[in-house]
């Protein structure tokens, strides 16, 4: 339910695009897991926000006006609309209010995507996003946490493969970074290893920790990991919810219109080593189109994105 995207790219569009006391505005960036949980949430409980996504690059995110925002510089941002009820109301329309549209410090401004999840599950609950029972409360709050531990280690192994070239690679520092993914990779496995566990916790409605964990795969598979065929509970998981109406309706604007990376791309001619030249390009993967592309269906598109090769050059794992 998020109004036409703004993609801005300068500090000034950046202030011309200043809250305005009655709207909900996140502050976001395309590709970034920790903003796109948030921007499902928000659809989630069908609330309406305005979308102003920053570019990375244009330095935007070090200006003044978004320091005053958050102090650590990075999104996502959430900026409550102003309180329209008896005690704030005539505030709200007072003439200071409409020459000042951000006032800082008489909004709600929430940033660190954790935080902005728990705000948004107590101020709206009325289409809750974790479960009411306090046990299965707790299974997914531990959960939602725990699932940035495979952003921290893809993190760590994407910007290693993408700091140095294969030939300057330490192949023992590769092998335990991969071993550290793939340790990762197998317990989330296990997670849903249930009779019929569709998600983390219930088996038939995914939670803000099955949020958490999609944008942190789907991160992954953007840079060439591939789940069919060595982690079958979570390449459906992924499918699953990339199906799903709040998925499609956030999902990064520039991986519908570029390629994604190959650098966590295994090739199998080579016994399970990191993507190399000598892996024919017919078997390199293609990147995947956006849910619900014209001609192509999200599960086929999906799966695409996906290496396949034959079952005996299938690393055991």
């Amino acid at each position: 339910m998020g109004d036409d995207e703004l993609m801005v790219a300068s500090a000034e569009q950046l202030a011309q695009a200043a809250p305005q006391p009655h709207e909900r505005v996140v502050y976001w960036g395309s590709g970034s897991p920790q903003a796109w949980r948030v921007l499902i949430a928000l659809e989630e409980k069908q609330l309406k926000w305005r979308s102003v996504c920053v570019s990375f690059s244009s330095g935007v995110l070090k200006s003044p006006f978004f320091a005053a925002l958050n102090p650590r510089l990075r999104i996502p941002v959430l900026v409550e609309p102003v309180d329209t009820d008896a005690n704030t109301e005539a505030a709200v329309t007072t003439k200071g209010d409409q020459d000042d549209p951000l006032r800082l410090a008489e909004r709600t401004i929430v940033y660190e995507s954790g935080a902005i999840l728990e705000f948004l599950e107590r101020k709206y609950p009325t289409r809750p996003c974790m479960p009411r029972e306090l046990p299965l409360f707790a299974v997914a709050q531990t959960r939602l946490h725990e699932a940035n531990e495979i952003l921290s280690v893809v993190g760590d192994l994407v910007v290693y493969l993408r700091r140095f070239p294969p030939e300057k690679r330490n192949a023992a520092v590769v092998d335990a970074k991969w071993a550290l993914l793939e340790a990762e990779l197998n317990l989330w496995e296990a997670y849903l290893a249930g009779e019929g566990q569709q998600y983390l916790v219930d088996k038939t409605e995914p939670f803000l920790c099955d949020f958490t964990l999609f944008t942190n795969i789907a991160y992954a598979v953007r840079c060439g990991l591939q789940l069919d065929g060595l982690y079958p509970r979570l390449a459906c998981f992924y499918v699953r919810l990339c199906q799903r109406a709040s998925v499609e309706a956030t999902w990064p604007p520039h991986w519908k219109t570029t390629f994604g990376s190959k650098v966590l791309t295994k090739c199998f001619y080579c016994a399970g080593k990191p993507h190399c030249s000598c892996c024919p390009p017919a078997l390199q993967p293609a990147p995947a189109p956006a849910p619900g592309s014209s001609g192509t269906s999200t599960s086929a598109a999906v799966r695409s994105h996906q290496l396949t090769t034959p079952p005996s050059s299938q690393p055991q794992s």
